[in-house]
């Protein structure tokens, strides 16, 4: 009986850090990841001036309450839990700004290209003066609070609701947070077709990618989030958590590196607030050095070691998931 108490005590304890590693990561120090030459193999997906002008923007998920609360998670006073749909807006907004006038502005109240549409954020647009698509408060808007899918809901939230992030369309059911695969899928795909451009985009499910071929979707312009999983390298027990966590590729070298727009951690440009992120003007892609000997091979060929840190814990990430979106010639 004793022997059993412990180890429940024991994970109860590792849930509770796995949990931290999210929650608490913008507390923490970073690792610094390796930096390799940018003029030297690199491929970033290009910038559009209306608005993304430098290249894929990087939405912050640790925004308006978006928190799962329910269960193990309001001991640690929840967890960040939208990267999903934080991750499929730094997308669809970039397709929108690669399709819309390059000689427009965020707040000219022009909105020609229908991926990402005016939600109405009912705060004074900003930057303004007319209310817009790529307006910054249009993805997401502190005057109104998340409510689980309830009320107005900005370009994250929307995108939220569409993937059932947490569950948020099933209300009677608890305890599940975050963003399934599966619902990631048909809420982009519902998503496009809701803008009426079904026939303009393809979304394809890669489970275990290679490396390889998140270059190759990168260099054609295809838009890339991929799902890591959290490994702690040397653990004695619970080595791999139930989390995971999305990012969108902003760029790509062939030579063992990858830059990515982390919902939840700036590295590169650790000044600017979550809210600030809302201005796609302000990125942060972080570079990280990829090691091609993964601890899982039965999960990825390849992985980041040290993705980012929590107090004395170390966590990598392990690619176990990719959703590429790309445009129909």
């Amino acid at each position: 009986m004793k022997k059993r108490r412990i180890c429940t005590l024991l994970l109860v304890i590792t849930l509770l850090l796995s949990g931290c590693s999210v929650f608490l990561v913008d507390s923490v120090s970073q690792p610094q990841s390796t930096v390799a030459n940018k003029e030297d193999g690199w491929y970033y997906l290009p910038a559009y001036t209306n608005y993304a002008p430098q290249g894929l923007p990087d939405f912050d998920q640790r925004q308006d309450n978006w928190k799962a609360r329910q269960g193990i998670w309001r001991f640690v006073g929840g967890l960040w839990s939208f990267c999903g749909p934080s991750s499929l807006a730094e997308i669809f907004w970039w397709f929108d700004s690669k399709h819309e006038d390059p000689d427009g502005y965020p707040g000219d109240g022009n909105n020609t290209y229908p991926l990402v549409r005016d939600l109405q954020a009912p705060g004074v647009p900003i930057p303004g003066p007319l209310s817009d698509d790529h307006n910054f408060n249009n993805v997401n808007d502190a005057a109104t609070a998340w409510r689980s899918g309830r009320g107005p809901k900005e370009l994250i939230e929307q995108l939220a609701w569409y993937c059932n992030s947490d569950f948020c369309r099933y209300p009677f059911i608890r305890g599940i947070f975050g963003t399934f695969q599966n619902y990631l899928e048909d809420g982009a795909w519902q998503w496009i077709c809701d803008a009426g451009l079904q026939e303009h985009y393809r979304i394809e499910a890669v489970y275990h990618p290679e490396f390889t071929i998140i270059c190759d979707h990168i260099q054609q312009n295809d838009a890339v989030v991929v799902l890591f999983l959290f490994y702690r390298p040397h653990a004695s027990i619970f080595p791999t958590f139930r989390i995971s966590h999305y990012c969108a590729v902003a760029g790509v070298n062939l030579e063992g590196y990858i830059a990515l727009s982390d919902p939840i951690q700036n590295i590169e440009n650790p000044g600017p607030s979550p809210a600030d992120h809302n201005d796609a003007g302000i990125v942060s892609h972080d570079i990280h050095a990829i090691n091609f000997s993964c601890p899982l091979p039965e999960r990825a060929s390849w992985w980041i070691p040290n993705y980012f840190s929590v107090g004395p814990i170390k966590l990598g990430g392990i690619p176990t998931y990719a959703l590429i979106i790309s445009e129909i010639d």
